[in-house]
């Protein structure tokens, strides 16, 4: 781990998060100056369960899932980050444990800040506070919709429902998870997913492209066919 020289180049890191796009220099030079930045590979754990929320981290590049075990060992997954979002931010005036594991799901990067760096600016930066709780009120609301999606008893609907949820996440039209990740998302068996994938396809709604990589084609008639 060591100095965030992607931050420092062309504040690289902080222009892949919305947050902190309308910062000025002096704002993004103390949160570079004291920034770090790891790497991890597929499979290695970011974090683990009841660990110490010390930094807020921003994912660079890659994706990372956050998890816990059931008391079979089976996991379940809560959330996936991709690049440019923040984890622990709700942690800035808070001594916090995170309260899942956290697995880099391919080759990721991440960028640490410091926490004291942050509760500076958001004291004295009234539009980054007001975008820190826009930013707050929008991971409450995502985890409001991934519980609503999860309330879906018919497998078929659900599935439809978080590649909705997982897309207008992107705004890509592209879910770029693999079916097991995608299961562990929702509750459902591997082979459950790939066969309700093979159906959605089959009627038009999606376009299987790759084993990781879903293409959305008819967003609005799968907003209309599980309501969400």
């Amino acid at each position: 781990m060591h100095t965030c020289d992607q931050c420092k180049a062309h504040n690289h890191c902080l222009s892949k998060v919305n947050l902190f796009k309308e910062l000025g220099v002096d704002e993004s030079k103390s949160i570079y100056l004291t920034a770090f930045h790891k790497d991890y590979e597929k499979n290695q754990r970011v974090f683990s369960f009841q660990d110490p929320m010390e930094r807020i981290l921003v994912v660079r590049h890659g994706k990372i899932k956050t998890l816990i075990y059931d008391e079979e060992g089976r996991e379940n997954i809560i959330k996936i980050y991709l690049p440019g979002d923040i984890i622990g931010e709700d942690s800035i005036f808070l001594e916090k444990s995170y309260e899942a594991t956290g697995i880099a799901i391919e080759k990721t990067g991440v960028c640490e800040i410091d926490k004291d760096t942050l509760r500076n600016i958001l004291v004295s930066d009234i539009n980054f506070s007001i975008n820190m709780i826009k930013s707050l009120s929008r991971k409450l609301y995502e985890s409001e919709k991934l519980l609503e999606i999860l309330s879906i008893k018919d497998s078929y609907k659900r599935l439809g429902a978080f590649l909705v949820y997982r897309s207008n996440l992107t705004e890509s039209g592209l879910v770029e998870l693999n079916q097991e990740n995608i299961a562990s998302s929702i509750n459902m068996s591997r082979e459950t997913v790939s066969r309700k994938l093979s159906q959605l396809e089959e009627e038009g709604f999606i376009e299987l492209l790759a084993y990781k990589r879903i293409k959305i084609k008819n967003l609005v008639g799968l907003i209309n066919l599980t309501s969400m």
